[in-house]
């Protein structure tokens, strides 16, 4: 029973590697999609985005200051 399963491991161990490989070849051929940089420049001019962003950022320098003051850090 043993080298069935030896058996079964193998055929799918090389299954797995060559629908990996054959993969990785598709995405090696295929050309890359810059279009990332215009979708984030496009978020820094959504108002909601931005708003979201700055209560984050002063929630979180807020926080530190909370922190530091305990510690002795000057905010």
């Amino acid at each position: 029973m043993s080298g069935r399963w030896a058996v079964l491991f193998t055929v799918l161990a090389l299954a797995t590697t060559f629908l990996n490989l054959a993969m990785l070849a598709g995405q090696i051929s295929a050309p890359a999609a810059a279009r990332g940089a215009s979708t984030a420049s496009q978020l820094l001019d959504d108002d909601d985005f931005t708003e979201g962003l700055t209560k984050i950022i002063r929630k979180t320098v807020r926080d530190y200051c909370t922190v530091g003051k305990r510690d002795g850090i000057d905010c």
